[in-house]
């Protein structure tokens, strides 16, 4: 009887393997750097001293790149972030809690897989090769709806499109406010940022397109951060990181240490800057001590905290595709991740679902979907509806704060206090008369209550009846109780106000 001889790989195959290991072990510590550092980009421009516990979970990550606890770490501080923010947590929240959750059934899968691998990898390469699916897919999915949502008239209409603000944006705070914007300039911004960002989507869609893709990418989210989008651009740079071959990063990796260290520098000269600028109570469109606006500075520091990544990277992505060495491509095993992605298209849907419009990565596109009619130009995506929330609405003629300092909770007075309160529901801040649905109202009204604001006085009109409330958080329409995924998960941004229908809303 013949022994079996078990087959020993060659010494260029393991060779290899060892190369593609140190550069995906290199790629991860990339993504955990340029993750913490979106986490504290979040607070520079609304609430800069929200940043300290961000920095404290998110240094061990800064610290010990190579270390998997510590990554960990920064993408469960990212999950609870966005948590805390929801129901109206911004693009980029959203976005850090779909990719913590990939990560986390990542993890999960190559854990429960272990036993059953034989002589398996190192836990690190595993995973990362595991999450970086279902993550790029997830990327993919916020691409493809903020496409998707900005088909539509107002954002191609240069009085109202939300191009046309974003640039008004840029320019007045980086102190440009002197140069005007001609209406055909907005209109081709709306159509470029339109076929810049479909064509972004198909080339990260196709592994042999891909570095074009990345390369549009780092550009376009370049500019958009002159206009204070750091933060979603930072996260966006982190992923692309996932989508480019090991093999790159083995190349990057030597000088690695040197770039940290300029990275690093440059971040924190952006938290001290965006600190100064919080305890001295400055606009950041106004001017600081050395005639550059605040904003500009954050800008400029940020840019020299990812730009030792981004730099590198585009070089490597060039030189890769030079030679032909072979992007990844979309893994989708364990299939149970897809769910992932799944819940992210779903969330996209949202809109045109009627289950809300705030955190569906439709803001700053002038899509509206309410009361039966929709402004997109594709036809008969109202029908699409399963619940009537959004045909459902209401006047809101008048909302009174009482005078008094108002006790709010712990946790809502370290999340902001009351302007926390208003980011949650920002149709609040509107010039009234404001149109919202109905559910939308009783939510705001509940969340004050749940908050321990009292005394809000309230006119409105609902079904044509007109109603004054000296105190809506203890009228009991207004305040009952909703069931948790409506208080924690809904919101709906505006119909209508007196800043007029089609304004480019968050």
């Amino acid at each position: 009887m013949t022994t079996p001889v078990r087959e020993i790989p060659s010494a260029p195959s393991r060779v290899a393997d060892a190369v593609t290991g140190a550069g995906l072990r290199e790629q991860l510590r990339w993504f955990g750097t340029l993750w913490v550092m979106a986490l504290a980009f979040h607070y520079s421009d609304s609430q800069p001293l929200g940043v300290f516990p961000v920095l404290v979970f998110g240094l061990p990550a800064l610290l010990f790149p190579s270390s998997a606890a510590a990554f960990g770490l920064a993408l469960v501080t990212g999950a609870v972030v966005a948590a805390l923010n929801l129901p109206s947590a911004s693009n980029h929240l959203a976005l850090s809690l779909l990719i913590a959750l990939a990560f986390g059934g990542a993890a999960l899968g190559v854990w429960l897989t272990r036993a059953r691998s034989g002589a398996p990898r190192p836990f690190v390469e595993r995973w990362l090769e595991c999450a970086r699916g279902p993550a790029g897919l997830v990327l993919l999915v916020v691409y493809l709806f903020t496409v998707l949502d900005k088909l539509n008239t107002a954002f191609f209409d240069p009085a109202v499109s939300c191009a046309g603000s974003l640039l008004s944006q840029l320019i007045g705070l980086n102190g440009l406010g002197w140069v005007t914007l001609n209406p055909v300039v907005v209109q081709a911004s709306s159509v470029g940022t339109v076929l810049v960002e479909a064509t972004i989507l198909v080339c990260l869609a196709v592994p042999g397109l891909r570095c074009w893709g990345v390369l549009l990418g780092v550009g376009l989210h370049s500019v958009l951060a002159m206009a204070s989008f750091y933060d979603f651009a930072t996260i966006v740079f982190a992923l692309y990181v996932l989508l480019v071959p090991a093999e790159v990063f083995d190349a990057l990796a030597p000088r690695s240490p040197a770039r940290r260290r300029l990275s690093l520098i440059g971040f924190a000269a952006h938290v001290l800057l965006s600190l100064a600028a919080g305890l001295a109570g400055e606009s950041h469109s106004a001017s600081s001590p050395i005639g550059l606006t605040w904003h500009t500075l954050l800008v400029a520091t940020w840019f020299v905290a990812v730009g030792p990544y981004l730099l590198p990277l585009v070089r490597g992505c060039l030189a890769a595709r030079a030679c032909g060495i072979r992007w990844p491509g979309w893994r989708l095993r364990p299939s149970v991740l897809l769910l992932v992605p799944l819940l992210a298209f779903t969330n996209g849907t949202a809109p045109y679902l009627g289950l809300k419009t705030v955190a569906s990565y439709s803001m700053f596109s002038n899509l509206h979907t309410e009361r039966g009619a929709t402004n997109h130009l594709l036809p008969g995506l109202t029908a699409l509806e399963v619940v009537p929330y959004q045909r459902d609405t209401v006047t809101v003629t008048a909302i009174r704060f009482p005078d008094h300092r108002v006790r709010l909770d712990p946790l809502d007075t370290a999340l902001g206090g009351m302007t926390f309160l208003g980011r949650q529901s920002r149709w609040t801040s509107e010039k009234p008369p404001v149109l919202v649905p109905y559910l939308e109202l009783r939510r705001t009204v509940r969340m004050w209550r749940d908050a321990g604001v009292g005394g809000v006085r309230l006119a409105y009109v609902h079904d044509g009846v007109a109603r004054t409330v000296p105190d809506a958080t203890a009228d009991p329409e207004l305040s009952a109780p909703l069931p948790w995924w409506q208080r924690h998960l809904t919101a709906f941004r505006a119909i209508d106000s007196g800043s007029g229908p089609d304004r480019c809303r968050w």
